[in-house]
């Protein structure tokens, strides 16, 4: 895999910034970038094929609907999913998992029943599950961080009776692997779950352009992911629901195309993925997906993947280190195995000082609590800084990174100390 003519493919690095310095971009966790073929996929669609999907008994719009459900097929191979019809469109990972908090969860939850989340979930698994649980008398149950080894320890124990959903991400968007993937704690814990009687919802939005996920093997219930963290366009995303569970899951949205039959007092339903895809869904962007399916499956070897950013991660780490002011969040053993992302504080800096200097030299990165505040809490701080890799970054960016970051420290180290003075002569 030549990850240089990789990023040849991408139209967006062949700018120039107003310094004429080329996009250092580490912030893939948060949207990874585009390659040509994707962005063609969508000018092609809407310059050759637009009309709807499901309807037109034309040319176009059977071509499109061809296309449109090619993808749906496309996916199922992607995540190993034994049925094409499991597979959902959706405008990504959030609108899935309010699908199933407000179509099953809603349905099925009652008071005294738990939810088992972590510590380390995305905003966008936490407060569907808080609104399920205001409105069903549900109880919240997440399972702790350790704040020395960001580990979750004997997560098992958390799993009761009681339990009737697990609901947790495969990988933090802000300190990566929280999961001993070597000893398959999450697949076990998901096998406890479903001892228990429970259901389980993995949220794969930062996992699923990293590793492959096989669902199959996973064996979850539902997961969600969204397809701009694929390569693919914003708007479109993918819902997994096991085929057993597609008589227990409600329809999110009620309207044209996913119904069997109507008449002025009721209806029944098509059956899934019809079901679940009311009114036109978003069709320039699901075949948008496809081409970036296709892409990763023609130019990328995961395993391969997964040491270029294993080695980033680890070079960078190295370099932050000799910062004695910055504190590295997460386990730097799994950074270094099989990370994509690292996130660090800055004593008396905030985050965001560093991101806006960095912004002016062509150098993208996240700062704040990334959709993830409580657990940014938990980690005793304000606000962190991220570092996100994709198969388009080199060691030779993470470099002029570093050079960077050491003179935005000392432009605000000394600001800081300037600022301490003037507070003392006060």
């Amino acid at each position: 895999m030549d990850i240089i003519k990789i990023r040849q493919d991408f139209p967006i690095f062949s700018q120039k910034s107003g310094q004429n310095k080329s996009l250092i971009y580490f912030d893939t966790s948060a949207t990874a970038q585009k390659p040509a073929v994707v962005i063609d996929a969508l000018t092609r669609f809407y310059t050759s094929i637009n009309s709807n999907v499901h309807r037109g008994l034309y040319e176009l719009g059977e071509h499109a609907t061809t296309q449109y459900e090619s993808v749906r097929e496309k996916v199922a191979r992607f995540i190993n999913a034994q049925h094409t019809e499991e597979i959902i469109f959706t405008k990504g990972t959030t609108e899935g998992i309010n699908f199933i908090a407000a179509s099953w969860a809603q349905e099925y939850l009652k008071p005294g029943d738990e939810i088992v989340l972590t510590q380390a979930e995305h905003h966008a698994n936490l407060l569907p599950w808080q609104r399920v649980a205001q409105k069903t008398g549900a109880k919240l149950v997440f399972i702790p961080i350790d704040k020395e080894t960001y580990t979750l320890k004997n997560p098992e124990e958390y799993i009761t009776a009681k339990t009737k959903l697990l609901a947790v991400t495969y990988s933090s968007n802000v300190i990566g692997d929280i999961w001993d993937h070597s000893k398959q704690q999450l697949e076990n814990l998901i096998a406890r779950a479903h001892t228990m009687g429970a259901r389980v919802l993995i949220d794969a939005a930062q996992a699923v352009m990293h590793r492959r996920i096989d669902i199959q093997q996973l064996n979850s219930d539902f997961l969600v992911f969204s397809g701009h963290k694929l390569m693919g366009p914003t708007g479109v995303g993918v819902l997994y629901i096991k085929k057993a569970l597609h008589d227990d899951v409600q329809p999110y949205h009620l309207g044209g195309s996913m119904v069997f039959s109507v008449s002025f007092e009721q209806a029944t339903w098509a059956k899934s993925p019809q079901k679940f895809e009311a009114g036109t869904p978003p069709i320039a962007e699901v075949i948008g997906l496809g081409a970036a399916i296709d892409y990763i499956n023609k130019n990328i070897n995961f395993d391969v993947l997964h040491k270029h950013e294993a080695r980033l991660c680890s070079v960078l780490i190295d370099g932050l280190e000799k910062f004695k002011n910055i504190r590295i969040m997460g386990n730097k053993h799994w950074l270094r195995q099989h990370g994509h992302l690292v996130s660090f504080a800055i004593q008396d800096i905030h985050p965001h000082d560093i991101a806006s200097y960095l912004g002016t030299k062509n150098i993208a990165v996240r700062a704040g609590h990334h959709c993830a505040q409580p657990l940014v809490h938990v980690l005793e701080v304000d606000s962190l800084l991220r570092v996100s890799f994709g198969v388009y970054n080199t060691l030779a960016e993470i470099e002029t990174f570093l050079q960077e970051l050491t003179h935005a420290l000392e432009l605000f180290g000394n600001h800081v100390s300037h600022k301490s003075c003037k507070n003392l002569e006060l």
